[in-house]
């Protein structure tokens, strides 16, 4: 029988900016990740503890373990598959640096032969109906490796506006794309830093005239703003956009209170 959590080992690390590290897994075993995922497409990992270089991935293959598990939990984390490749053999993860967190501090230290493991599963909030031909895609440095790998897979006859918050200007990525893509980087605000600049960003957005879709992944904060202006503003149909809150901005100050991504 197959079990819920698989290992995977580190195979290769590239810092991509000051504050966003690529990792590539491999599949360890017979498993493979899915081969038919796309845009946000979402993944559990279980890591390492700190200062150690293999998951343990134990409990999260008991038969018991599951929603309102009472016991001892290893440290697990949401993120977001940024690319499939070999067949499901080999997958990308880009991890956003802040200085903090067990994700991070662990990304910033991993070389190759570390071990995770990976949930099985999968899924995506990105759903845009057929017809949307104009895209309105909004990231801070969490949301990025998602909005980079829809853009990667969007078909030539679609346009994008891509409002995009990072750290600084040197964390500006270059993403290559078959459509018409705008790009709108914002430096120097949001990600743990300050007010994000993203929600004022999106109330100066006027609709195109054509069929569009939203999709927003940032601070839970600032999708709350973004979708109220959306549905409000806008008028857009619950179906026709997407906005997530990745993180939670602590109350006591502008760190993160836990920045998954």
């Amino acid at each position: 029988m197959a079990v819920p959590c698989s290992p995977a080992q580190v195979e290769r690390v590239t810092r991509l900016t000051p504050h966003m590290i690529r990792i590539s897994f491999r599949t360890i075993g017979a498993w493979r990740w899915n081969t038919d995922g796309s845009g946000d497409e979402h993944i559990d990992i279980a890591l390492p503890h700190p200062g150690e270089t293999e998951a343990d991935l134990t409990v999260f293959n008991l038969p018991e373990y599951g929603p309102g598990w009472k016991g001892e939990e290893p440290p697990w984390r949401h993120y977001t598959v940024r690319a499939v490749y070999d067949q499901g053999r080999l997958f990308d993860i880009d991890f956003a640096i802040h200085g903090d967190g067990i994700a991070s501090t662990w990304a910033e230290r991993a070389e190759p032969g570390h071990v995770i493991g990976a949930f099985h599963g999968g899924g995506s909030y990105y759903r845009p109906p057929a017809d949307a031909t104009f895209h309105l895609l909004v990231a801070d440095a969490t949301g990025l490796p998602g909005l980079g790998r829809i853009i990667e897979e969007m078909p030539t006859a679609t346009r994008a506006l891509a409002i995009i918050e990072v750290p600084e200007r040197a964390d500006i990525q270059e993403i290559k794309s078959a459509a018409s893509v705008e790009y709108r980087w914002l430096t120097g605000t949001g990600n743990g830093r300050g007010p994000s600049a993203l929600p004022a960003a999106v109330a100066e957005f006027t609709p195109p005239g054509e069929p569009w879709y939203a999709w927003a992944a940032c601070e839970a904060a600032s999708s709350r703003s973004i979708r109220s202006d959306l549905r409000k503003r806008l008028s857009s149909p619950r179906n026709r956009h997407h906005v997530i809150g990745y993180w939670t901005e602590s109350k006591t100050g502008n760190r993160p209170a836990e920045m998954e991504r």
